[in-house]
């Protein structure tokens, strides 16, 4: 947002535009004759101040016979901040960047187009660790299905003398179920290697990067799928806008 800050010809009040849109603030007492005119035709008046969310707040000087003085130095451009001490003309006008900010309706606009990478990154990820789990799951199922043949190549021959299965296929299928169940024993022994723990770790890496940009306020921004934040104008906290 660019503001044109100048005197009001007519009124002599502070005339404010933002963007092209017309502002006058009643601060209390007529602004000196020391503080340049806005002229609209000219799009000109006695200072401007570029509004950037990301690249913050720039001071200039329009007039190189004007006086403009931040924070008691006499300056052409700078940057500011909105609580730095703004004094126009030799007489010294003082202008509250706050109220005009706050005035004009300025809300700072952040790109958010880094966050892509993260959700993608994210989302992923966590595809990755379902599939995994969903891989153990089976196996697990697998262990149990092997337990339960060994038991029944143990019950079947007891039972119906007629069918003989060979010892060596009996061996194998209980040594794979014992092995296959002192695997998954050791494997669920190992906190970080369950599915919590690195659902919980993944989510905290991604709570730590799925942040709001403005360096402010780095409000964690929620599981929203960033198509879906797209569409959000800005963010609650800190009511910054937004831009893609």
């Amino acid at each position: 947002m660019e503001l044109l800050i100048g005197r009001d010809p007519e009124q002599n009040q502070l005339a404010v535009i933002a963007d092209g849109k017309p502002y006058r603030l009643d601060v209390g007492g007529k602004v000196p004759n020391t503080v340049s005119r806005y002229k609209p035709a000219e799009h000109t008046a006695h200072c401007r101040i570029l509004l950037d969310g990301e690249k913050g707040m720039r001071f200039e000087n329009l007039n190189p016979q004007n006086e403009s003085y931040v924070n008691g130095q006499m300056v052409e451009r700078c940057r500011v901040l909105p609580e730095s001490r703004i004094e126009l003309g030799p007489d010294l006008y003082a202008i509250n960047l706050q109220q005009i900010i706050k005035f004009v309706g300025y809300r700072p606009e952040y790109s958010i187009k880094h966050l892509s990478a993260v959700w993608r990154e994210y989302d992923e990820a966590l595809l990755n660790l379902q599939l995994e789990q969903q891989k153990k799951q089976n196996q697990q199922r697998l262990q149990g299905i092997i337990s339960q043949l060994s038991m029944l190549c143990v019950i079947i021959p007891s039972v119906l003398p007629i069918i003989q299965i060979p010892s060596w296929l009996r061996a194998v299928l209980v040594i794979a179920a014992i092995s296959m169940a002192g695997y998954f024993y050791w494997k669920g022994t190992r906190p970080d290697e369950t599915f919590v723990m690195k659902k919980r770790n993944l989510d905290k890496e991604f709570k730590k990067k799925y942040i709001c940009p403005n360096p402010k306020c780095k409000h964690f921004l929620g599981f929203i799928a960033y198509d879906t934040l797209q569409y959000k104008k800005g963010c609650s906290d800190c009511s910054c806008n937004y831009k893609c």
